[in-house]
């Protein structure tokens, strides 16, 4: 009995030495980014961390008593927001150096929302502790503030995958021979003119991201965090120990990493489904010849697109042999026993119904992991950000096929939806795709448990850390062993 007692005391004492106050910082105000983040602070919280995680999107109800929320209210934050996405539809053939300035300005508009919120405030002005800072960083690196004003680790989390802000703020290499910026339509074997493109629209972007955006960031971290705090270009170029990327190479392309670059891809995606509302059960199982799902995502409002484009789905749709369940913001005049229209689904649990057939998608990151996850092959019709560079690596791994949104009408689309539901190809790659991404010592969620608490263990793991951290943009690329030799 004496043993049992000590061995219980020393269960309990490991438990409690390895529990961590954590701190997550989702500001962006999309859902679906909101989603990853509850996903991981959920299973930090059933881990028996102590959890705070701030966002637009609280629960309705506490997850786990470990769980905290710390809701973000503002109404600007959404309001830019929306301006922002509702624009999409009319921005698909706007100069992308144009649309750069607008989101670095709209960007910095959303997080002076963010952190003059009440709760917010109140949150910085409390002398709580935190352990561990996890971000999402999506041109928002004025949050880092949180870990210089609570003192503790950065661990940070990139939604879009590997991205350029994100690798320079660790120093990882990314070669732009084989590596496309997010917002082009290229895959990593690109031809030289698409490789002079790339180059151009990275170099553009690094010029104004340290001509404009770093400054205004500097501005809002120096404005609204504590006085006796690093530099933000000290915590820009050292602070952040390691992080977590939303994709997997199965569903990307092999990649340059550093050992504090994490793949989790597909970790949000459940092992078990949740049994399906009756309605839509009923309806999916009805369908002789099986369903399409279609849905653009939760950040768009796809009412704002033109008449003439609504005009050219619903035409579509309504010549299928399939059913559809349709997601869309307003109500809409269709056949209802045919076509499906609801303003919210629970999509990963439609797509891994066996009958259905098809997913059209946006070709958002999170959309096109889950269509992996449950074998979906995809339609993609990619409107802004990574999307059209997710759509292209689906069209040279063969699991889908994609319409420019500009060239959208009848006739594509109709091309489009035809071609994969009639050749099996797609839904032969997806499979093969997907049997890979789950071929994996560890499930997704554990492997990011693991790398967090292998942080929080090691105080901070700075030894994994690169030393071109500490160089100077000319040692880093011997401009000054050049300058000699020549």
């Amino acid at each position: 009995m004496k043993i049992i007692f000590c061995a219980l005391i020393l269960l309990f004492s490991v438990s409690q030495i390895q529990s961590a106050k954590i701190l997550g910082v989702f500001p962006y105000p999309s859902k679906s980014h909101s989603i990853l983040g509850q996903s991981l602070f959920v299973e930090l919280a059933k881990r028996g961390h102590s959890v705070t995680y701030l966002s637009p999107f609280p629960f309705k109800k506490q997850p786990h008593e470990n769980y905290r929320d710390v809701a973000i209210t503002s109404k600007d934050l959404f309001d830019a927001f929306n301006e922002e996405i509702d624009g999409s539809f009319d921005a698909t053939d706007v100069n992308p150096f144009i649309m750069l300035k607008y989101w670095i300005e709209n960007v910095a508009r959303m997080q002076e929302s963010v952190l003059t919120d009440p709760a917010v405030q109140k949150l910085l002005k409390s002398d709580e502790k935190f352990d561990l800072c996890i971000i999402e960083f999506l041109m928002n690196e004025s949050v880092l503030g949180f870990g210089a004003q609570f003192g503790c680790k950065i661990i940070g989390m990139s939604t879009l995958g590997q991205v350029k802000y994100i690798n320079d703020m660790i120093h990882a290499p990314m070669p732009l021979s084989t590596v496309c910026h997010p917002f082009l339509s290229f895959t990593d074997r690109m031809s030289f003119s698409e490789r002079m493109e790339n180059v151009i629209t990275t170099v553009f972007e690094d010029i104004m991201f340290y001509l404009y955006h770093y400054p205004l960031q500097g501005q809002i971290y120096d404005k609204y965090f504590k006085t006796d705090k690093p530099t933000f270009r000290h915590m820009l170029r050292h602070s952040v120990s390691l992080v977590l990327l939303n994709t997997h190479y199965s569903l990307n392309y092999p990649q340059a990493y550093l050992p504090n670059m994490i793949e989790i891809g597909g970790f949000h995606v459940k092992n078990s489904t949740n049994p399906l509302p009756q309605d839509i059960k009923e309806f999916i199982e009805s369908a002789e010849h099986g369903v399409v799902y279609f849905s653009l995502g939760g950040n768009l409002r796809p009412s704002k697109m033109s008449p003439e484009k609504k005009k050219h789905i619903i035409a579509t749709l309504t010549k299928l042999n399939q059913k559809v369940i349709w997601k869309w913001d307003e109500e809409l005049v269709v056949d209802e026993s045919r076509i499906m229209v609801r303003k919210w689904l629970p999509q990963d649990d439609i797509l891994a119904h066996p009958n259905v057939k098809l997913f059209v998608t946006h070709g958002g990151l999170l959309s096109a992991t889950e269509s992996i996850m449950r074998g979906k092959p995809i339609v993609g019709i990619p409107i802004f950000g990574d999307q059209m560079m997710n759509m292209a690596r689906a069209e040279l791994l063969g699991w889908g096929v994609q319409v420019l949104f500009t060239n959208l009408t009848e006739t594509s689309f109709t091309w489009a939806l035809n071609e994969v539901l009639t050749n099996n190809k797609y839904q032969i790659n997806v499979d093969k795709i997907k049997n890979r991404l789950l071929d994996q010592p560890q499930t997704p969620m554990e492997k990011a448990m693991f790398w967090i608490e292998y942080v929080i263990r090691h105080d901070g793991a700075h030894f994994m850390q690169s030393s071109a951290q500490h160089l100077s943009f000319i040692e880093y690329n011997n401009l000054d062993i050049y300058g000699v030799v020549k």
